[in-house]
């Protein structure tokens, strides 16, 4: 019960933020929106991010990999795609508190990889946006999520 109050309130916060074209502020309310959503909390109940690495899906190479200072969590799909989906809410007004816990259930999830794998997105340029692919209608990779982990040979 006191979840379902947080999340509601994360989405208002996510909803004022869109509305106002103010998505610098994005990345700390959709964290605690999908720490919320998925029970991810301390004993007294504030959102506890670091539950994410225990909760995410983890590359084939970090499932071996205990030391959490070694990992990284990841957003599946990186915070500019998320926000351009966002936008798009906005620039067809359709941002709504219910259109936007849509998209967020739909595509906010997590992985936890290595640290040498999240170099290889970044050295690829990876890190903050999806390959070209990943928005070509003809491609295997058309709206894949995983496109840009498999760019760079990041398994699961």
């Amino acid at each position: 019960m006191i979840n379902q109050f947080h999340i509601n309130l994360e989405l208002q916060h996510i909803y004022l933020e869109v509305y106002a074209e103010r998505f610098h502020y994005l990345r700390r309310f959709l964290e605690s929106y999908y720490c919320y959503q998925h029970n991810l909390v301390t004993k007294q109940g504030k959102m506890d991010w670091e539950g994410i690495f225990r909760h995410a899906q983890r590359s084939k190479a970090a499932s071996h990999i205990s030391n959490r200072k070694l990992l990284v969590r990841e957003m599946t799909l990186p915070l500019p795609a998320l926000i351009g989906m966002l936008k798009m809410l906005v620039r067809d007004d359709e941002a709504s508190i219910e259109n936007i816990q849509q998209l967020l259930d739909a595509y906010l999830s997590y992985v936890v990889i290595t640290r040498e794998e999240h170099q290889a997105l970044k050295k690829a340029g990876l890190l903050e946006r999806m390959p070209s692919t990943y928005y070509q209608e003809n491609s295997a990779d058309f709206h894949l999520a995983s496109s840009r982990f498999s760019a760079v040979d990041i398994t699961f």
